[in-house]
Order: C-alpha cells, then structure tokens, then sequence
C-alpha cells in the first residue's frame, strides 16, 4: 500500500516578539487613515504628498496640486534604524 503524498502547509501565524515590516506597514497605514478622516472631517481638506507633488484634497473631491517636490525618485526607500 502506497503512503499519500505529502503536501506542504502554510505555517500557521504564530507570534513573534519583534515588528516585522508587514506588521508595521498595516499598523501605519491604518492610523494614517484614521488621521486623515479625522483632519478631513474637522478641516474640510487634507494636504499631503502625491506623485511628486504637495497637493490640497478638499472634502468634495477636487485635488489642488500646490508644489512640485524637488528629487523626487518613487525609488528611494525609508530605512529605519
């Protein structure tokens, strides 16, 4: 009698006691969020950073690009030490 193939499982989450970068890119993201709904509710605009531009987001949906960004590189990485 042949033995059935194995298959490989995913791991199952298990906790960890360090950030991984998933973790903290879900956490801030998250509070981002919750912040700009906040501003955007008292304010009635956000101003942020956009494709290489400072830009005003107004409560109706309009988009104001204010400034361009000098050395803008969608290349670069944040690095956290």
């Amino acid at each position: 009698m042949k033995n059935p193939k194995k298959t490989k499982r995913s791991k199952a989450r298990k906790t960890t006691a360090y950030l991984t970068k998933r973790d903290l890119v879900r956490v801030a993201s998250a509070a981002v969020k919750k912040a700009s709904d906040a501003s955007m509710e008292i304010a009635g605009y956000v101003v942020k950073a956009e494709n290489g531009w400072i830009v005003r987001e107004n409560s109706d949906g309009s988009v104001i690009q204010l400034e361009k960004l000098k050395d803008y590189s969608k290349s670069r990485k944040l690095v956290l030490d």
